[in-house]
């Protein structure tokens, strides 16, 4: 069996990977040490081995002090190496550029780099210059090596010249002085008939970094244009507009001239490659500054598209039309009838497929643009757009050319998009997509069914009338042949999941589902049963992990899937929590905490360093804690009903002016259960900003189990009068999330249960605690605990894995000795830490700073100094928030320690992410510190001496 598919892996450098495979670990200094040997080894050989191994130290150990060591030992090899070496040098300093930035020496780095520029040979000279432009970003404003460079620009040696053209784009994106230098240069190379074009080429894209001020902007951008008709070839013009185009998207405050410049080519230019290479930079410009286009611009780019008659320019107007369409440009396309934007989506009629579906993704958007700002024309629109998609997806699933597929998952994308703003629309797009299903296979088969279950996913309900069509598709596919067979049997039975979401899956239907798991491999049967979990069909989940178990290829995975089976297992006891006669709601409940545990002690056997599942044991933890405080609440009813108040209860509650005191003990152990559910929603609070790499889902997830218990709460408050009826209306109405499908059965809950709590409290006496409040308490527990548990996704898989490594400086010689400091000085203390991504970093979100807090308690006192007073040791609280630069940051704190003894010191790092939510992610380290006093010591070895020296007399006398 394979992996859980949990990610998390960090991608290293593909040239620095081959040394360090199937050797043991080592210390950054130990492995520096091997590389140092082979930097200095006589073959040439060991020496490149050692060379190329250095972008992998440099990732698995990205801190400033070694990354400057090695920096400097590769200049000394670069001073004195062979040309080959300093290739390689040159390789490593390019994939290691953001490295560049923590060498400390950067003057000395430079030095030895710099010195071989002097060489007679101009291939050196030439590596020489490469490198210097790769270090550009530590080095902007070096004059010797502008000088340098512009010196290179007059060789007419051609390896030279090309290597100081490519250190001049470097240097001209970082530093606007050498930009403002080396325009006039180019323009002199450009402007200059004794120049060949070839140069002239080459030197032309140096003018896309001359974006620092707007005047140099300017003056490059009229350059361009003024050489534009004196040099009409054809790489001329493609290489200007591009340089122009680049220009602009960085500069920003051309584009507007730029889109028209590119139109007028557009339109007039003749020559198939440069409309093409046009329509490339309109592509890109749209994506940099749509908010910069003006409607007569869209206007003009639709009517080329109606009036070329090449469908691959209309291909890729209509590539520039759609990105337009996505962003905040789309407020400019017109969408009255007859209008330029709506004669293109015309082309949906069309035989080209591929085409079709373009036009169908751009009235799409604008329906969909239309329905959200509530447009007066915006049902028309979805219709047509609709009527087209509908159209589309069956010519392009019936369909066998080579584009089909293309524009048929195009088009599908597009099905999704306008479901989710008309829901009306989704049945008869499934039932469109049932049908073509029948008449498909493979890639396409795939498609359909994925757009299937997207929008099943996002609606209740609109799968029903399809179910027989589904089932019917799922026998048909009998024993899978192939992967693509497996994958639209899952996907098939994850539709069918979603379609008895709110009921338990037939039998006939779970017969039909074990069929094809048995005709399947284990690893589809896994992902079965991971949607099986993730909708809440737990029975059918139970059944499968029972026959995989035995299936998988370790240890680890055997646990892993043992728990799940137990998990599931707990779930089908609570599902028949409020229809079960032959067992009270505490045996049951109890029942399934003792398979939570199970499940917890198999989660915690599954876990190795890789994949240490916390997530995944703090979640389940809580679910049993949730559990345990259900069967005490469930308790504290019943206490309520058989040890009803004594008769004093009324003037006990009046002496002591607490109203609870007139329910007796009932009343306390309601209370004690508000402590336990507020202490619940504080933990699943914590769980969730422990969960960064989380998708949207999952952390729907949490917080719709945080609210269950905070429900708990208020009815429990509202039970105790501690709230009126008006405020339960606004819980209603407020207290809701927007949930996607597998949340709806909690929010049908909490729905419910308002709305019997808002009846209860307005037909009952408010002051008196009746059996009618303690009935509906019973109930609301079982309500909620009989909700099917739909584990989120990042239960089982991690999209997006961001990990925080921090280095300590100082640290002791030994691992377990303190840090020792003199009472009276201060501890700086330095925190470095290098942001460590997976293989998707910021999917979801993205870190914009780190937050570092520093605290430190006293652990024990010295004997010497128990007359100190414990007010005189201030506590060191403090935190600081930087921003990570090329994935690493640093930060200093200075503590102090004036009572002797041991203190710990303990840090914790916390990432606040775009929108500048906290998520305390990790790591949290300590350290030991131990204070002590010289003098005081001197003082203590003076009185001992003197101590001997009086024993030393008395055994004398």
């Amino acid at each position: 069996m394979a992996s859980t598919g949990r990610s998390g892996r960090v991608v290293a450098s593909a040239i620095g990977e081959i040394g360090l495979l199937g050797e043991p670990e080592k210390d950054a200094n130990a492995l520096l040490m091997d590389l140092d040997k082979g930097l200095r080894s006589v073959k040439v050989g060991e020496q490149c081995e050692s060379i190329i191994r250095f972008p992998r130290l440099f990732e698995k150990y990205p801190f400033p002090i070694l990354i400057n060591s090695a920096f400097l030992k590769l200049g000394d090899v670069f001073r004195f190496g062979t040309n080959f070496l300093r290739l390689c040098i040159l390789k490593v300093t390019q994939q290691s550029e953001k490295h560049l930035e923590k060498v400390i020496n950067v003057d000395e780095f430079i030095r030895r780099i710099f010195s071989v520029i002097h060489s007679n040979d101009p291939i050196a000279r030439a590596i020489t210059l490469r490198t210097l432009g790769s270090m550009a970003c530590i080095i902007p404003e070096r004059k010797n090596v502008h000088h340098s460079i512009m010196s290179g620009l007059d060789s007419h040696d051609s390896v030279e010249l090309e290597a100081a053209i490519v250190a001049a784009k470097r240097f001209a994106a970082q530093s606007k002085t050498f930009a403002t230098t080396v325009c006039q240069k180019v323009s002199e190379i450009i402007k200059g008939i004794e120049n060949p074009m070839e140069m002239k080429l080459k030197v032309i894209p140096i003018f896309q970094y001359m974006y620092h001020d707007a005047q140099t902007a300017t003056l490059v951008r009229d350059l361009c244009i003024q050489s534009l008709p004196s040099y009409p070839a054809c790489n001329f013009v493609l290489t200007t507009l591009h340089t122009l185009s680049e220009l602009s998207a960085k500069s920003l405050i051309s584009i507007p001239h730029q889109v028209k410049l590119l139109l007028n080519y557009l339109e007039h230019d003749p020559r198939r490659a440069v409309k093409v290479q046009v329509l490339q930079d309109l592509k890109m410009l749209a994506k940099e500054g749509a908010h910069l286009w003006n409607k007569e611009d869209i206007e003009a780019l639709c009517q080329f598209t109606t009036s070329t008659s090449y469908d691959g320019l209309k291909m890729g107007a209509l590539h520039v039309l759609t990105t337009l369409s996505k962003t905040v440009a789309n407020s400019k396309f017109d969408s009255s009838p007859g209008s330029p934007a709506l004669t293109v989506c015309q082309h949906c009629n069309t035989s080209n497929t591929l085409l079709a579906s373009k036009a169908a993704e751009l009235l799409t958007d604008m329906a969909v643009y239309n329905v959200k700002s509530q447009k007066p024309n915006r049902g028309s629109l979805c219709d047509d757009a609709a009527s087209a998609l509908d159209a589309l997806a069956i010519l392009s699933g019936s369909e066998s050319t080579e584009h089909s597929k293309e524009s048929l998952q195009i088009c599908l994308k597009s099905v999704v998009k306008l479901c989710s703003v008309c829901p009306a629309l989704s049945r008869n797009f499934i039932s469109t997509i049932t049908g073509v299903l029948h008449i498909t296979s493979g890639k396409k088969a795939l498609y359909l069914a994925e757009s299937l279950a997207a929008i099943g996913s996002r609606q209740k309900d609109v799968l029903d009338s399809s179910m027989a069509d589904v089932v019917t598709l799922l026998k048909e596919l009998g024993e899978p042949e192939d992967m693509d067979g497996e994958m639209l049997g899952v996907l098939l039975i994850t539709t069918l999941f979603q379609a008895f979401t709110k009921s338990n899956v037939p039998e006939e239907v779970c017969d039909l589902i074990g069929n094809f798991v048995d005709d399947t491999s284990y690893w589809i049967a896994y992902r079965i049963i991971r949607q099986a979990l993730r909708y809440g069909h737990h029975q059918v989940a139970t059944q499968l992990c029972r026959d995989t178990m035995t299936k998988v290829s370790t240890e680890h995975f055997f646990f892993w899937v043992g728990a799940l089976e137990s998990f599931s297992s707990a779930e089908n006891y609570l599902s028949d929590l409020e229809y079960s006669g032959h067992m009270s709601p505490i045996d049951t409940i109890n029942q399934a905490t003792v398979n939570y545990y199970k499940g917890i002690s198999s989660l915690t056997a599954a876990t190795t360093p890789t994949y240490p599942l916390t997530f995944q044991i703090e979640y389940t933890r809580m679910r049993v804690e949730t559990l345990t405080a259900y069967v005490q609440l469930i308790n504290a009813c019943t206490c309520f009903r058989t040890n009803p108040p004594p008769a004093i209860a009324t003037t006990f509650a009046m002496s002591t002016g607490q109203e609870q005191h007139k329910c007796g003990r009932g009343a306390q152990q309601l209370q004690r259960s508000v402590e336990q559910f507020s202490n619940l929603v504080t933990q699943y609070s914590t769980l969730y900003e422990q969960s960064f790499d989380a998708d949207p889902a999952s952390l729907d997830n949490v917080q719709l189990l945080q609210q269950s218990c905070q429900l708990i709460v208020y009815i429990i408050e509202t039970v105790l009068n501690k709230k009126s009826v008006s405020d339960i209306v606004d819980q209603e109405v407020a207290g809701h999330l927007t949930a996607s499908l597998e949340g709806q059965g909690l929010t049908d809950a909490f729905r419910n249960l308002l709305g019997q709590l808002r009846q209860i409290c307005l037909s009952t006496d408010s002051s008196v605690i009746s059996y009618k409040h303690i009935d509906f308490l019973m109930k609301a527990c079982i309500k909620l605990a009989s909700v099917p548990l739909c584990m989120p996704r990042y239960f089982f898989q991690t999209l997006q894995s961001t990990t925080i490594k921090l280095a300590i400086s100082p640290q002791p010689r030994n691992p377990n000795d303190p840090i020792s400091i003199q009472a009276d000085t201060h501890l700086t203390l330095k925190v470095e830490g290098v942001i460590q991504h997976g293989d998707r970093p910021g999917l979801f979100r993205k870190i914009h700073k780190v937050k570092i807090e520093v605290s430190s308690s006293l652990q024990s006192r010295s004997q010497t100094a128990q007359d100190v007073k414990p007010i005189e040791n201030p506590p060191n609280e403090m935190s600081y928030t930087s921003e990570p630069h090329n994935d690493y940051f640093s930060s200093e704190f200075l503590l102090s320690f004036p009572v002797l003894g041991l203190h710990m010191i303990y840090i914790e790092a916390s990432i606040i992410d775009e929108n500048g939510l906290l998520w305390k992610t990790g790591p949290r380290t300590t350290l030991m510190i131990k204070s002590w006093d010289d003098n005081l010591q001197k003082q203590q070895l003076q009185a001992a001496q003197l101590a001997r020296q009086q024993q030393s007399r008395l055994a004398h006398v």
